[in-house]
């Protein structure tokens, strides 16, 4: 008995709770507890003791969330090709843009449009680019687009 009604009643509980907090969320936070109380409610349907199935519990709880933490987490990141993670940054690559602030690689200032967003910028070659000028995106650097020169000024 726990809590003055039968283990297996209590380890089911915990079990029922446990899955429908991880239900609610969006990582797996609760599993881990889930699959711990379902052993000890099997221990508790065999009859074993109470501490038994407490130990079991808290143990497999711990195994399998290391097991999550050191095996399969680190094998779900999304990798891109060359082993960067893929962000949707990378759609924007190899589109064309208009310089809005001038692009002056001394400064450090330069800012471009492309597909509707502002973004900061460097010429690849670290040239002066003025604004109004047509640019396309080679790459992105942290938070920036490195740029090239494709055509005239627009303004």
């Amino acid at each position: 008995m726990i809590l003055g009604m039968p283990a297996w009643l209590f380890w089911l509980i915990i079990m029922v709770v446990s899955l429908l907090a991880e239900a609610l969320t969006f990582n797996m936070t609760t599993i881990w507890f889930a699959a711990g109380s379902l052993i000890a409610m099997i221990l508790a349907l065999l009859g074993l003791s109470v501490w038994l199935q407490i130990t079991a519990m808290v143990v497999v709880s711990i195994a399998l969330l290391f097991l999550f933490l050191l095996i399969v987490k680190p094998r779900m990141k999304s990798k891109g090709v060359n082993g960067t993670v893929a962000t949707n940054a990378d759609r924007i690559i190899g589109q064309e843009a208009v310089v809005v602030v001038d692009i002056n690689p001394v400064a450090g200032s330069g800012q471009v449009k492309v597909g509707g967003q502002i973004w900061s910028a460097v010429s690849r070659d670290q040239s002066m680019i003025s604004t109004g000028s047509k640019v396309k995106v080679i790459e992105i650097q942290g938070v920036r687009a490195v740029v090239e020169i494709t055509g005239g000024n627009l303004s």
